[in-house]
């Protein structure tokens, strides 16, 4: 035993070595960050700077020993912090705070961004309209109930586009300082969460006290105070209070994703691995919706998506969204485009964006 705690002294003393020597490096990419913000100024904010190109580029030059998953996590985390130095931004997204339209936009543009809670998708988008916003995060797509119309529908009538996407799950812990569940006697929850873990608080805790609040931060700073007391949140809300996972996913969805759009004033640039966003209505006639499909495989262009949905105002009338593989400047979609005018009463470009 007294050669294994010393091998372990040893190991533990090493790793911090090596901490200390990550911690450098990262401070010497912070300052090339802040001389990188000095050229960038007065130009106009990017969702995306091609991160994903170069953290793709750090796997395959991985030796392997790494979990999994777990360089693209670490360096999505540093490129956001370091896009926050490079050029600070505001950014609107569809509240509550702590939730996970705000924890999406954290993580995509660093804790250097302002935040801005909005109580619609449509809010959030307005503050990006009128200049006050730089972007605006929301919920584009969920695992299981598929795209979020009332999202979409707020993004039509704009001027505004896609520009990036995010996929994260959407699950919800029980975090607390209590030891135990049985320590538990109240439960501070949004209306949102009370409603997704409904089942969990009927099985595991049908005595508890739950108490509704505005929004996860609400919820993990009154937990914080009472340790008989627990928070129905997103583990980064939680964490971020000082609270520990007591339970983890306790939500009745145990797989619930959402993919987030992010949505700005000007066009995404190419990447090479985009996806294309559109809408567009055809007639009721056979063959209509042949017609306009028919242009993007006749190019090789892959359809991702298809989705149909009614639009209020015009009776039975339906609109297609659509998915397809490419970039809007790609000259395979451009041509795509072209001919696809020609059999459609409406066409909305909603924006391209890197897969």
């Amino acid at each position: 035993m007294p050669d294994t705690k010393r091998r372990l002294q040893e190991l533990r003393g090493q790793i911090y070595e090596l901490d200390l020597g990550l911690l450098k490096a990262l401070e010497a990419r912070a300052v090339l960050s802040r001389e990188a913000k000095q050229l960038l100024e007065g130009q106009p904010p990017v969702a995306d700077r091609g991160e994903r190109e170069a953290i793709e580029a750090l796997e395959a030059a991985s030796a392997g020993v790494l979990p999994e998953g777990a360089i693209r996590s670490i360096f999505s985390e540093i490129h956001a912090v370091a896009r926050g130095i490079e050029q600070p931004v505001r950014i609107a997204y569809l509240g509550p705070e702590g939730g996970f339209s705000h924890a999406v936009a954290q993580h995509q543009f660093g804790p250097g961004a302002s935040f801005l809670e909005s109580v619609t998708v449509a809010d959030a988008l307005d503050e990006v309209v009128r200049g006050r916003a730089a972007f605006a995060v929301f919920p584009f797509e969920s695992s299981i109930e598929g795209l979020v119309q009332a999202s979409v529908n707020a993004l039509e009538p704009t001027e505004l586009v896609l520009v990036a996407q995010r996929s994260m799950a959407a699950t919800y812990d029980l975090m607390s300082r209590a030891a135990s569940l049985s320590d538990v006697n109240k439960v501070f929850a949004t209306a949102a969460a009370h409603a997704a873990c409904e089942r969990f608080l009927e099985a595991q805790l049908p005595q508890v006290t739950i108490v509704d609040v505005r929004s996860p931060v609400a919820a993990a700073e009154q937990a914080l105070g009472d340790e008989t007391s627990a928070a129905l949140v997103p583990e980064d809300s939680g964490r971020a209070a000082g609270l520990s996972v007591l339970q983890a996913n306790v939500g009745d969805s145990a797989d619930m994703h959402f993919r987030y759009g992010v949505a700005g004033a000007r066009p995404a640039s190419r990447t090479g691995t985009d996806t294309t966003c559109l809408l567009f209505n055809v007639d009721d006639t056979p063959g209509a919706l042949y017609d306009v499909l028919r242009h993007f495989a006749e190019r090789g262009i892959n359809l991702k998506k298809l989705q149909s949905r009614p639009v209020a105002s015009r009776g039975l009338d339906y609109l297609f969204y659509v998915e397809v593989s490419g970039h809007i400047t790609d000259r395979p979609v451009v041509t795509a485009l072209e001919s696809v005018k020609r059999h459609t009463k409406y066409l909305r470009v909603l924006g391209s964006f890197a897969s």
